[in-house]
């Protein structure tokens, strides 16, 4: 399977308990393996509303798009942390 690639934006939620939470949203149906899944980001403890719109604002920005592709391919990742 080759890389899928589709256009997305973040934008800021809200949990069930008011807590601040990151969701992307893809502008098109392009990448089939998201079909089915919603993708979110938890922040840390203590984020506020503001500082989670701050982040999102400055991802929008500077991320244009998502590439998805299985692990082995040629393109895999590597995670720094």
């Amino acid at each position: 399977m080759n890389s899928e690639r589709g256009g997305c934006r973040f934008v800021v939620i809200k949990t069930d308990d008011g807590k601040p939470m990151i969701q992307l949203e893809l502008f098109h149906d392009t990448v089939s393996v998201l079909r089915s899944l919603k993708v979110e980001f938890e922040v840390l403890s203590g984020t506020t509303a503001d500082q989670a719109r701050i982040l999102v604002g400055a991802m929008n920005e500077m991320i244009v798009g998502v590439i998805v592709t299985p692990k082995g391919s040629s393109c895999e990742a590597v995670a720094t942390r």
